[in-house]
């Protein structure tokens, strides 16, 4: 009874947001004006090939975990083979929300999500009025566009090795972040729903927003094209002294196709699945801080990362951004268990933190009580999002 209650509350949340995305144009009930778009990216520049082991099955991936963690293995440095070019043109599945009412609706927050997920990590369609994070910005007036990275949702799905690599996201950020910046980001872009009248927005000012890897590939960004942004909140990563400690063990992955053949039939060799919903929950949430319904969504809509993306995360760690003028905010559960190995409280450094960024408006760290890793999904996700928001009209965005 319990499972079939759970999936009556999938289809109900799934009508409501059909809803919400106003597919004739006018403002839907809430005020959000939305556009679904395919967004033809093209990427050309320099990828690390990788010496790694290939996952063809769940065997494999398990032996693939045994490699990146056992002590003995090559470290990351040993493991670079050399380079490649990747010329490409990707397809991104995006939606770009406008609110009908907004004094910042010429603000757009560009959220990047992280490994586990894609786009609907920041839309939850349970309760979206407590989880929704999209919801959230728009009722603060802001406009915000979220995006498949490749091999996630809709977007393309190429090879899972060197191609969908935290080098090439950072590409990929990089090229929205432009034709968003341009006013092109719909005009180039093949309608696929939603609004009729957004055709011809071009924001004043461009905040990343990034979760997990989606904050570790602005982090490239900003290192790379500092002046390309206005202002960064960093959720879920935090520079401290456990970071160190982060593992793939905990994710038990298993082989994407293996796993789920319905669901992930489209993925091929090197994408890997986190292979339970207690794997899910040892990885995202804290006990105390999120509601069974919301564990069962975020198992529902997981999705498959690949191996290039661990293998190369730490590639553009550590570098600083000397021409990025904005704010950033490092936003992360107190409880994180990837990053700061269960518990953020004294691991952190926030003068090492100012020098990475030398030249911004304003930094701030912000531990979101009680809270893992999954901070859309937690029970006080409103609480921090009003806490993003504040630091942002502080720093007068």
């Amino acid at each position: 009874m319990a499972s079939v209650l759970v999936v009556l509350v999938l289809a109900a949340a799934s009508l409501v947001k059909k809803a919400k995305a106003s597919p004739t144009g006018p403002p839907g009930p809430d005020g959000r004006q939305c556009v679904q778009l395919e967004v033809p990216v093209t990427v050309n520049t320099k990828a690390i090939h990788w010496l790694q082991k290939k996952v063809d099955s769940t065997v494999d991936a398990v032996d693939w975990v045994d490699d990146m963690t056992t002590w003995t293995s090559p470290n990351t440095t040993s493991r670079i083979l050399g380079q490649i070019t990747v010329n490409e043109t990707f397809k991104i599945s995006g939606q770009l929300c406008v609110p009908a009412k907004g004094s910042r609706s010429d603000i757009l927050q560009l959220a990047t999500h992280g490994v586990g997920f894609d786009k609907r990590y920041w839309d939850v369609e349970i309760k979206s009025s407590q989880y929704s994070y999209v919801d959230a910005a728009l009722a603060e007036g802001y406009s915000i566009f979220t995006y498949d990275r490749i091999g996630t949702g809709s977007s393309s799905k190429p090879d899972a090795y060197d191609v969908v690599s935290t080098g090439v996201q950072v590409e990929v950020l990089r090229q929205l972040t432009t034709l968003a910046r341009s006013g092109k980001l719909v005009s180039s872009s093949k309608k696929v729903g939603g609004a009729s009248n957004l055709s011809n927005y071009k924001p004043a000012k461009i905040v990343q927003v990034g979760h997990s890897l989606g904050s570790v590939i602005i982090i490239g960004l900003l290192s790379d094209d500092g002046a390309s942004s206005d202002g960064a909140i960093l959720t879920g990563f935090l520079y401290n002294s456990q970071i160190g400690s982060a593992s793939v063990g905990p994710w038990g992955f298993e082989f994407a196709k293996e796993n789920d053949p319905k669901k992930f039939g489209d993925r091929r060799s090197g994408y890997i699945v986190q292979a339970t919903k207690s794997n899910t929950q040892l990885v995202f949430l804290k006990k105390g801080t999120f509601e069974p319904a919301l564990l069962d969504y975020a198992w529902q809509i997981r999705q498959p990362g690949s191996v290039g993306e661990f293998i190369s995360l730490a590639t553009v760690l550590g570098h600083p951004a000397p021409a990025f003028k904005g704010p950033v905010q490092f936003f992360i559960g107190e409880k994180d268990y990837g990053f700061c190995g269960g518990d953020c409280n004294n691991t952190y450094d926030v003068t090492a933190l100012k020098k990475l960024y030398p030249a911004s408006s304003a930094l701030s760290v912000h531990l979101q009580p009680g809270t893992g890793h999954g901070l859309t999904l937690s029970t006080n996700a409103t609480e921090g999002y009003k806490v993003i928001f504040d630091f942002l009209h502080e720093s007068k965005l």
